[in-house]
């Protein structure tokens, strides 16, 4: 306590993530919700007050650098805390369609947070067609785009009318995202105890900074944290590939950046197609939309003249290491896997089997153990040098793609039925590039933000996942009319009458 306020200390991988923040990548995690009904403002205010404020001490602290210059940051109670700075009111001009949001939401998106107030707004979007949006806006220094989602999912109800809350909501079980067919892919680093998380983090303050700074030759550094039980075999393999991982092909997905960023989200996928899809050709929901996603980057790429066959691409793809018990706590606790997505395979079937043989190396791998506590080393190194580490990692990438699911079944907001609901990670370093796959209520949405310097339409993007995955979709169809034939010739009767 100071002055009768409460103050913490900053957690060092919480402190990397504001310390990351740049004039043309702000570290701004952005969401927007739609709703077919209209919500009224003062109940809208109110429940982030009750809800949001009242519940989760974070959203009423402001961060404070003590002593100045020293790097060390202490969250602490915002004695001038007024819910009017941080809930706004806008609407649309006519006529308030997906392409007027969108629009404003980029607008909006690339402004920054005034640091003397606490790290979060969000606005109440009047003039969407007959109802309304809500776009929130938080500081990643705040929490992850894993824990935000669920504390703004936390402000809703199963039912239009609210019920009182007196403790920090959790999921209804049915609506527990643990269950997700898009929570699976990395679900055994997940089921890792926080014994196995802290062995890992043995990797300490000095022994990051060794190799932080000796960038040009880890190998030393690696060797001697083998010897000394710091990292186990497996473990200096995988540091030593992430280190020596060259920076990601030239593309038009890389360049110089602005401070201007664009935002659209397709249509909704319903996810028992996807289901269809994957039990039909072998692949996983996650393993069918990161095909059709990079079937889309390989036609997009050809348009605009960059050959996809000069080499695949990489992507940075966040992984989810809180433990169960606390899924909706703040903080961030997660981390990073590097993703080559096979753009230069021209089939799409091999494209598909590709990104699942790729997707199924990693979810044993202890690459983003590693990567959370080379975050965490991050918060602890002045800024000079964790911008060059962070420089370093993020040029092995082309983009941030992020998988998230939401729940299962409808949810209301200040009673108005939520319809649909997308949200984007930031990008670190010279990354220009997010690309978010987001399930909700059965139906999934792919979302991309993207420096304008880089791209200036990115709808093209979202009409290629679109055909990618009706492709994806007819191949499961012939596939299954291939099977019931070779079925019926067998036994001389159909799948149905089996």
């Amino acid at each position: 306590m100071e002055n009768g306020y409460h103050s913490e200390p900053m957690d060092n991988v919480d402190r990397a993530w504001l310390g990351m923040d740049s004039e043309t990548n702000l570290m701004i995690i952005n969401g927007v919700l739609m709703f077919d009904e209209l919500i009224d403002f003062s109940r809208f205010r109110s429940l982030f007050q009750e809800r949001l404020v009242g519940q989760f001490a974070r959203f009423g602290q402001r961060l404070v650098e003590r002593p100045r210059g020293s790097g060390r940051y202490y969250w602490v109670t915002d004695p001038y805390f007024d819910i009017r700075a941080h809930v706004h009111r806008l609407a649309l001009p006519a006529p308030g369609d997906k392409q007027m949001l969108q629009s404003l939401v980029s607008d909006l998106m690339n402004s920054d947070f005034d640091k003397n107030k606490p790290l979060w707004t969000v606005y109440l979007i009047e003039g969407y067609g007959e109802g309304c949006a809500v776009f929130a806006r938080f500081h990643h220094c705040i929490a992850d785009g894993i824990a935000l989602i669920r504390v703004m999912l936390s402000l809703t109800d199963e039912a239009a009318e609210e019920k009182e809350q007196t403790v920090k909501p959790r999921y209804a079980s049915s609506d527990d995202p643990r269950r997700s067919a898009l929570f699976k892919p990395f679900r055994p680093l997940l089921n890792l105890s926080r014994t196995t998380i802290n062995q890992t983090g043995r990797l300490g303050a000095m022994t990051l900074r060794q190799i932080l700074s000796t960038l040009d030759d880890p190998a030393g550094f690696i060797e001697m944290a083998k010897s000394a039980g710091i990292l186990s075999a497996a473990g200096a393999a995988t540091l030593t590939r992430l280190i020596i991982l060259p920076p990601d092909r030239p593309s038009i997905y890389q360049g110089e950046l602005g401070t201007v960023k664009q935002t659209v989200w397709s249509e909704p996928i319903p996810l028992p197609e996807v289901k269809r899809i994957g039990k039909s050709l072998g692949g996983t929901v996650n393993d069918v939309l990161i095909a059709a996603l990079t079937g889309a980057l390989r036609v997009h790429m050809a348009e605009e003249g960059d050959d996809p066959n000069r080499g695949d691409l990489r992507a940075m793809v966040p992984v989810n290491l809180r433990p169960l018990d606390q899924a909706i706590e703040l903080g961030n606790r997660f981390g990073l896997v590097y993703l080559t997505l096979p753009v230069s395979l021209a089939d799409p079937m091999q494209r598909l089997y590709e990104v699942k043989r790729r997707m199924d190396i990693l979810k044993s791998s202890p690459e983003a153990i590693l990567a959370y506590q080379v975050l965490n080393g991050l918060g602890m190194l002045p800024g000079d040098l964790a911008a060059r580490a962070t420089d370093m990692f993020a040029g092995k990438a082309s983009a941030v793609l992020t998988n998230v699911p939401g729940p299962r079944t409808t949810r209301y907001f200040a009673g108005a039925p939520l319809r649909r609901m997308m949200f984007w990670v930031p990008q670190s370093g010279d990354i220009g590039v997010g690309l978010s796959i987001i399930s909700y209520n059965d139906e999934v949405c792919l979302g991309i933000v993207i420096d304008e310097k880089l791209i200036a339409n990115p709808n093209q993007i979202l009409v290629a996942f679109q055909r990618e995955f009706e492709m994806l979709s007819r191949l499961a169809d012939k596939y299954n009319a291939a099977k019931e034939t070779v079925y019926q010739n067998v036994m001389g009767l159909s799948i149905d009458d089996e």
